[in-house]
């Protein structure tokens, strides 16, 4: 009678005698095989028996004191095939009939290929096939999953790690590692509408960007708009020039600042003349009397112009830019004749974009090219908060460290700047920004002043003016700020600093007068800035200061234009303790006029032993050998 195990198929020992010869036949030509392999196959060996119980029982395990606890296994081969059968039926742990060859895990010589997979009975001689194993889930499907998705998952760190543009384009600038970030792209988007909403179109319609934040763990987050659009860089063009010319020293064996007698007026002076002489040297190619295109060296001219362009490329820095037109009026004329109009005829005007001109100051900063170079490049292209050189720079606090090319035009309203700054607390930020934002209302520095805004609005979103020196900000609503003397007008305005602001008009009496109070808990050197709405009805006022000192100060400031922005009045000392006082009359204001009374800004500058105003940012580190 046959008997099925879940894992053997067993035949019942009472086949006919011919089966029984030939299943003996196969046993001896088995056994001859396995004694050529030195393979024992004979269940009665005693060395091997009760390794081979126990293996049977416990599958790896050796302790041969197992088999007092396996009731059910059998532990005689030479057991009939009835107790097999039973065994097999009555326990299923019993795995393969107790055969000799059902576990080679712990069989030593694992040279045994043969029946390697078939089970065999030693009682018959006959090798039976075996059927497959079932997988344990806990112990191989189980981690091969787990094995699985941790490899999954550090393909995704690696993948997302990377850098990508919308187009999957990896930003790897060696020696910098360029990530766009879409908090950051959010971020500077809310903080450009803020600039148009509150400016509108007819002050500023147009700004394109790119900017670059330094994160702490070692790369450049990335945020752009429009930031391959070219426009025309204006003064801008003078930083790809200064770059062209170090590199041009370099080349001659000479110190980096071989050419400081051009490049300086050029930089400090805004000097297009000295551009143009910088240009015909670093080129070896000086305007020349050329009548067409086919003229006879012109092509050999042209290829000498295009070296500038060649050594931004070759640094992977000029893109889709162009650059190889002088900046008007030059050394060579007021405009672009003979050769060089011939180049601005064929090659069009010159043409910068924010995202590679963000890159040539991140390299020229941080030496990625021309490092011999970098301290005398960045020293000159230095400069102060609230002056002419910097539209970005009227929103920044006291005592950042600032580089600056601008970039302007009174007739097309182009306000261009590329960037580089590094806040007292260390925050360290680069922007390239191409936009319509020039005023020419007179009262400089102010007529470029309106980038301040942006870049000042975008700081505070991100957080990375926390740990910089305290400001106070007071508005006319504060509690602090009070009214003497003949009332003033609450009124709104998306242009006030909190949407809300005071006026009255002249000759009202009793005079009248707003006074902020400020309490001073730390002594140092405070930077002191008001906030307006500018209006066709307004017009010049003078903001008093008393410091606490004992001293009077009075600063005029046209309130007509440049309003919605901070205008710095001066700096002072303050001692902790003292309560300076800023104060705003309509005193002597014509009766047809209006002034108003907005906000006021207290920022104290960073202090480093004891020198009030002084930042370790000024000290240059001594740069890398």
């Amino acid at each position: 009678m046959t008997s099925v195990n879940e894992h053997s198929l067993l035949i019942n020992n009472n086949e006919n005698n011919n089966n029984d010869n030939n299943h003996i036949n196969q046993r001896n030509n088995k056994n001859n095989i396995n004694n050529r392999n030195n393979i024992s196959v004979n269940n009665n060996n005693n060395n091997n028996n009760n390794n081979n119980n126990n293996n049977n029982n416990n599958n790896n395990n050796n302790n041969n004191n197992n088999n007092n606890n396996n009731n059910n296994k059998n532990k005689n081969n030479n057991n009939n095939n009835n107790n097999n059968n039973n065994n097999n039926n009555n326990n299923n742990n019993n795995n393969n009939n107790n055969n000799n060859n059902n576990n080679n895990n712990n069989n030593n010589n694992n040279n045994n290929n043969i029946n390697n997979n078939n089970n065999y009975n030693s009682n018959t001689g006959k090798i039976y096939l075996r059927k497959k194993k079932k997988w344990n889930f806990r112990k191989k499907i189980l981690p091969m999953i787990v094995l699985f998705f941790i490899t999954a998952i550090v393909v995704c760190l690696v993948v997302f790690s990377l850098p990508y543009d919308s187009s999957n384009t990896i930003y790897n600038q060696s020696p910098f590692v360029i990530k766009e970030d879409d908090n950051l792209l959010q971020l500077a988007m809310k903080s450009r509408q803020n600039l148009l909403n509150i400016h509108g179109n007819q002050t500023i319609s147009k700004l394109d960007f790119a900017i670059l934040v330094s994160n702490p763990i070692g790369y450049w987050q990335l945020a752009t708009f429009n930031g391959k659009n070219n426009s025309n860089p204006q003064q801008t063009l003078f930083l790809p020039l200064l770059a062209a010319a170090v590199n041009w020293c370099m080349n001659q064996n000479n110190d980096p600042h071989c050419l400081q007698m051009a490049a300086g007026p050029m930089i400090n002076d805004m000097s297009s003349i000295h551009a143009g002489i910088l240009m015909d040297i670093i080129t070896n190619a000086p305007n020349q009397e050329f009548q067409t295109t086919n003229s006879t060296g012109f092509q050999s001219w042209l290829t000498k112009r295009e070296s500038i362009e060649s050594f931004l490329n070759s640094s992977n820095l000029l893109g889709n830019q162009t650059i190889i037109n002088k900046f008007y009026p030059s050394n060579s004329g007021p405009t672009a004749t003979w050769g060089e109009g011939l180049i601005q005829k064929l090659m069009g005007d010159n043409q910068m974009c924010p995202y590679d001109s963000a890159l040539l100051m991140l390299n020229l900063v941080k030496s990625g090219i021309l490092s011999e170079g970098q301290s005398y490049m960045t020293d000159l292209i230095s400069r102060q908060t609230f002056s002419t050189f910097t539209s970005i720079g009227f929103g920044l606090p006291p005592g950042t460290t600032l580089h600056s090319v601008l970039g302007t035009s009174s007739s097309t309203k182009d306000l261009n700047e590329i960037a580089h700054l590094v806040l007292p607390n260390g925050g360290e930020m680069i922007f390239s920004i191409f936009s319509n934002g020039y005023e020419n209302f007179g009262h400089a520095p102010y007529q470029s002043s309106i980038l301040g805004n942006f870049a000042g609005d975008l700081i505070r979103s991100l957080g990375i003016d926390i740990g910089c020196p305290n400001k106070i900000v007071m508005t006319s609503q504060d509690k602090n700020c009070t009214v003497i003397g003949a009332p003033w007008t609450l009124d709104t305005s998306i242009q006030a600093y909190n949407n809300s602001f005071l006026y009255i008009s002249g000759g009202v009496t009793p005079t009248s007068t707003v006074t902020w109070s400020f309490t001073i808990n730390v002594t140092g050197l405070y930077e002191v800035c008001v906030w307006f709405p500018n209006g066709d009805t307004h017009t010049s006022v003078s903001y008093k200061i008393e410091p606490g000192d004992g001293m009077i100060y009075y600063f005029p400031v046209d309130q007509v234009h440049y309003g919605a922005r901070w205008i710095r009045l001066d700096s002072f000392f303050i001692v902790a303790g003292n309560q300076p006082i800023i104060s705003l009359s309509n005193r002597g204001i014509d009766p047809s006029k209006t002034i108003v009374a907005d906000s006021v800004k207290l920022t104290r500058w960073p202090s480093s032993k004891g020198i009030p105003g002084f930042s370790n940012d000024f000290v240059i580190a001594e740069s890398p050998e």
